[in-house]
């Protein structure tokens, strides 16, 4: 039997007892489990602080082992990238090697280039000659500069074979002095035919490559190289031209 019990118990047992006698236990009674359960209450405020505390201390854990955890992943990404860089820093010290030895090729390469592009340009049909020979000489001097760069340098000399290789498959009409030193119309079909009238003649001629020199026409011609320079220029629709073309033994 509990305290509590044998109290109540004893109450009833002092019922005889007198009325302020019995007032005085019952009181004393009362207070004693007034203070039990304040005491209790005491407790379990004691209990829920711990608790609390408790409860922190375990977030703080959980809170703690994710910033572990994110530490870990971002040290495994540095040391990936530590690695691929390790590995990077390898291959550019190789690249770098390998243009050095590229270098030493490619100087030579372009310069035997431009030699075979000078002597195709004196062997081809005379247009725009003094144009063409100064694109290469300034090519040869571009090699030559310091403050330009390898791919720079090679792309010059790759766009001036493009202009060339272009040349075969367009026709051109300008204007520009003959041997005599007049001013003259020229029209160019590609690569295969190469000629010019006189502004204010009737003459016609036309670049024999097998002969290496102009070739008189017959007046006849004038009007056909006219309207091809006219196409030429787009003032004119496309049409066929009557014309011999030397290269295919046509003069």
């Amino acid at each position: 039997m509990n305290t509590k019990s044998f109290k109540i118990l004893a109450l009833f047992g002092l019922l005889s007892i007198s009325g302020s006698a019995f007032s005085d236990l019952l009181n004393e009674a009362v207070a004693e489990e007034r203070s039990g359960l304040e005491a209790s209450k005491e407790s379990q405020s004691k209990i829920d602080v711990m608790f609390d505390k408790k409860s922190e201390v375990i977030q703080e854990i959980r809170i703690t082992k994710a910033e572990i955890d994110q530490l870990t992943v971002y040290n495994n990404q540095l040391k990936a990238i530590i690695e691929d860089q390790g590995e990077q820093k390898l291959s550019f010290e190789k690249q770098l090697k390998d243009i050095e030895v590229t270098q030493q090729g490619i100087m030579p390469l372009m310069e035997r280039m431009l030699t075979m592009l000078d002597q195709f340009v004196e062997l081809d049909l005379p247009f725009l000659l003094e144009e063409r020979r100064v694109r290469i000489a300034t090519l040869r001097s571009l090699l030559l500069s310091s403050d330009v760069t390898i791919s720079e340098k090679f792309r010059r000399v790759m766009e001036s074979y493009q202009i060339e290789l272009e040349y075969g498959r367009t026709i051109e009409a300008y204007r520009s002095k003959d041997e005599s030193g007049r001013i003259v119309d020229y029209l160019r079909l590609g690569r295969v035919g190469l000629y010019y009238i006189g502004m204010n003649s009737g003459d016609a001629y036309a670049w024999s490559q097998k002969n290496a020199k102009w070739l008189e026409l017959g007046s006849g011609y004038h009007a056909a190289i006219n309207k091809g320079i006219q196409i030429a220029r787009k003032q004119s629709a496309p049409a066929l031209l009557d014309l011999p073309l030397p290269s295919l033994g046509g003069i």
